[in-house]
């Protein structure tokens, strides 16, 4: 991790402590939720060498996603947050796949394997996230999951980010070619 992304993520864990500091009495469990996001998004520059503009991008969505939607709330506050962060995630997670899989199958721009394993690996993720909040509900007793509509859009919300990351960066690499 370099000085940089390592700033960032202190950066987002003081934001997040403030956040959490500010917050009208919010339950433990997203307090909880707010610090474990920041630490897996500090802790994903140690094995990912992801680009600084990505990492940043992905710091940020943790901030808004945790710290902001569950501790302040913003999810129950205004309607259309939550597709909004899912959209936004299908975005980020597209990115980061295509960075890996540039890394592991070489720096082919625009190819269409690329392409095909960002999407993929964003609707997989967005599935993944789904089945997490199932179970999280189920275990706690937590209402992340308000009812089989919102699981259904909160998936096309992603896979809607996926896709519009594919075309743009598709159209990006071909007015290079």
């Amino acid at each position: 991790m370099g000085k940089r992304q390592t700033a960032a993520a202190a950066v987002l864990l003081i934001f997040t402590a403030a956040v959490c500091m500010i917050a009208d009495n919010p339950p433990l469990s997203s307090v909880i939720g707010a610090f474990a996001a920041a630490g897996t998004a500090a802790a994903l520059s140690l094995y990912l060498r992801l680009p600084d503009r990505l990492y940043y991008l992905i710091l940020v969505f943790v901030f808004l996603a945790s710290p902001v939607g569950s501790v302040i709330d913003m999810y129950r506050i205004w309607q259309p947050y939550d597709k909004i962060v899912h959209f936004a995630s299908g975005i980020l997670l597209a990115a980061a796949a295509f960075e890996i899989v540039k890394k592991l199958w070489g720096n082919d721009k625009g190819n269409t394997m690329h392409m095909s394993f960002a999407f993929l690996f964003s609707s997989a993720c967005a599935g993944m996230w789904e089945i997490f909040e199932f179970a999280a509900d189920r275990l706690t007793g937590g209402d992340m999951q308000r009812g089989m509509v919102d699981t259904v859009t909160d998936m096309i919300a992603g896979n809607a980010g996926a896709v519009c990351f594919v075309l743009i960066t598709a159209c990006i690499f071909r007015r290079g070619k």
